[in-house]
């Protein structure tokens, strides 16, 4: 911590803070918005948006939409402005300054699972689509978002509900009077089995937190525990839906499931003065994963099945640090940097449907290693413009026993600049570099490719009257190597350059305080720069509106809640096959008084049974002699409509 001290004091000793709520210290790049769909969630917001969990919160980013794959445990799938981005190859997320997507992860290079953080905790989430901010970096090809941990009112908060699910939840929160929103404890329940077959899952969270002064400065640590087991349906041939010998929400034998365990801690330090700011965190961690899955039934293994039990063990470590300062009136520098250590371990093997190991593991370790920093320099010439030029550069060192030491350097180029050209009208430019660092399984050896993503925008705002904002913006992202998920194989396979053309725009208003109206779109075209196809498993159209509440006093009541929509068009999939389109309503609502609260949460109100997957390749789930190597729709379904009901009371 010493060392990280004296390096951010060199970085600059005179820098200044932002203040904001619970007198806190925030080092900034900015304090404007540095893209048209920047969007940021306040914990009002955060309780008006429909939100099982911390991963569905990221919903609320324009373009951005996600794919739980029928259950509840696994880390999501994410599409963003035209990114099948996985399971967090292409969406970088931070939570409390702490990055949490896994490298070399035996699933996915990058997964991203935010199921250890309980929904009660979240203060506050910014989000960011492209990659123009100056700590935009690894994994951060599509967007990039932050997580603020704490509970912003003192007390203490018992909840506890239900749901036709078949769920059952329970949360303790306390926050000791006069004390900082950092400082916590908590406990969290979630358990249920869900609508159809192979759904149920168990959740257990416990955090606590200590925010307090350090000398002049402000102190906080914390640490979160998660063990959570789960099912998963997997996937359904669609000619045995329409056969009848499936129900949509049913599930092939030996589907899969997993567990999922966490421990994570942080300790973080902000101090400054009048002239600027500086922050120093550091973290440590401890990660389990196991996940069996079956995508091809018997199809490779007549008499076994394709069944196989993915194991993960990660150990991770670092430090980061970041400071602001004025140079001269109208300048601002803020520089950051980071040290990241991960030791990682997987192992593949067959399994029966009964889970049973079939074959011996196929193992791997490696040794990741990050070593970063940035800068960019904040400039108003003159009244109404600011320019922002930044770098980010970043080494990857890493071991494994196959291939010994591989390294990847990457420079990172940004610039953004905002031109307020009337007092309602802003003008945004953006451009930013971002990578995908290497995964151990794809090394080589000595020097290593890494894959860039370089993204250009240029949007506008306009509030044409205080309680309404419009906001557009078009972009474009070239990639030097896409990622696609083959299922067959069940892994993520390079597959060349790419590129992507897209406009994004929405309306937002306030008819009234406390209530908000608003309806996004993104719309964009993918395809491979040599041949023109279009990029498989990208979205191409996604709508989202609502009607939020957020604290909305009603008499001596209080409402907090939200009714979202959304429509997400056809996307292309192999062989010239595209997705069936979906429309889903998703409601929560929590109507307090004095100190009681009663919560009605109902995931897909229309009870459309709508596809959140949507696959084509060969498989054979009969076990029969009359396996067909022919190419068949697969599907995973959505969740399907379910109602929970909660009450609360704080003390």
């Amino acid at each position: 911590m010493g060392l990280l001290l004296a390096m951010l004091l060199l970085m600059g000793p005179e820098a200044r803070a932002d203040d904001s709520s619970d007198d806190e210290l925030v080092v900034r790049g900015s304090p404007t918005m540095r893209s048209a769909s920047d969007r940021t969630l306040d914990r009002a917001g955060v309780e008006a948006m429909p939100a099982r969990s911390a991963d569905d919160l990221l919903g609320a980013m324009p373009g951005l939409h996600q794919s739980a794959h029928g259950g509840q445990g696994k880390a999501y799938q994410y599409f963003l402005r035209g990114f099948d981005a996985v399971h967090g190859a292409d969406l970088a997320v931070d939570v409390g300054g702490v990055p949490v997507n896994e490298v070399s992860n035996v699933h996915a290079h990058g997964y991203l699972d935010l199921h250890f953080i309980p929904p009660v905790l979240v203060r506050q989430v910014d989000l960011h689509p492209g990659s123009a901010t100056m700590d935009s970096g690894d994994f951060a090809v599509a967007g990039s978002a932050s997580f603020d941990l704490g509970l912003d009112r003192a007390g203490g908060v018992a909840r506890l509900g239900g749901g036709t699910d078949q769920s059952g939840m329970a949360t303790l929160a306390w926050r000791p009077a006069e004390s900082r929103p950092g400082t916590f404890l908590v406990a969290d329940a979630d358990v249920g089995q869900g609508v159809g077959m192979a759904r149920s899952w168990r959740q257990l969270r416990g955090a606590a937190g200590l925010e307090g002064l350090l000398g002049g400065a402000r102190a906080r640590t914390w640490v979160i525990a998660y063990d959570g087991r789960f099912e998963s349906p997997g996937v359904l041939r669609e000619d045995d839906l329409l056969a009848g010998e499936v129900d949509f929400y049913d599930a092939y034998p030996g589907s899969g499931g997993g567990r999922s365990t966490r421990v994570l801690g942080s300790a973080q330090i902000t101090g400054g003065g009048e002239a600027g700011a500086w922050q120093a965190t550091t973290w440590g961690g401890w990660r389990t994963l196991t996940l069996d899955q079956n995508f091809t039934g018997w199809y490779d293994h007549t008499e076994s099945g394709d069944g196989t039990r993915q194991d993960f063990t990660a150990h991770t470590a670092g430090a980061s640090g970041r400071s602001a300062f004025t140079l001269l009136p109208g300048v601002r520098w803020v520089s950051s940097a980071i040290l990241r250590v991960d030791h990682v371990s997987g192992a593949d093997r067959a399994i029966l449907v009964d889970g049973t190991p079939a074959s011996s593991p196929e193992r791997f370790t490696a040794t990741h290693t990050r070593v970063g920093a940035g800068t960019a320099l904040t400039y108003r010439p003159r009244a109404g413009l600011e320019l922002e030029p930044g770098v980010r550069a970043e080494t990857f060192l890493v071991a494994t026993d196959a291939m010994g030491l591989s390294w990847a350097p990457v420079l990172a180029p940004k610039l953004r600049a905002r031109v307020q050209a009337t007092d309602p009208w802003v003008v945004l430019f953006s451009y930013g570099r971002a990578f995908r660092s290497p995964d151990a399984r794809g090394v080589t050896g000595g020097r290593t490719p890494i894959a860039q993503a370089d993204t250009m925008e240029l949007g506008t705002t306009l509030d044409p009257v205080p309680w309404i904002g419009l906001r557009a913006a078009g972009f474009a992202t070239l990639v030097s190597d896409e990622i696609v998920f083959d299922h067959v194989a069940a892994r993520y396979v390079a597959t060349g350059e790419t590129r992507r053309l897209g406009i994004d725009g929405g309306v937002a208003a306030r008819p009234i305080d406390n209530l908000r109206v608003a309806i996004d779109a993104t719309w964009s075209d993918g395809r491979y720069i040599s041949t023109d196809i279009p990029i498989p498993f990208a979205p191409r159209l996604l709508v989202v509106g609502g009607v939020y509440a957020e604290r909305l006093p009603i008499g001596e009541t209080e409402l907090t809640g939200g009714i979202r929509t959304w429509f997400l068009g056809p996307r292309p999939i192999p062989d010239g096959f595209t997705t069936t389109p979906a429309l889903v309503v998703d409601l929560t609502s929590t109507l307090r008084w004095q100190k009681w609260g009663v919560s009605l949460d109902v995931d897909n109100v229309l009870g459309s049974n709508w596809r959140d997957g949507e696959f084509v390749y060969a498989s054979d789930w009969r076990q029969d002699d009359q396996t067909s190597q022919l190419p068949a729709r697969h599907f995973t379904a959505g969740a399907p409509r379910a109602a929970r009901l909660a009450v609360s009371r704080r003390f």
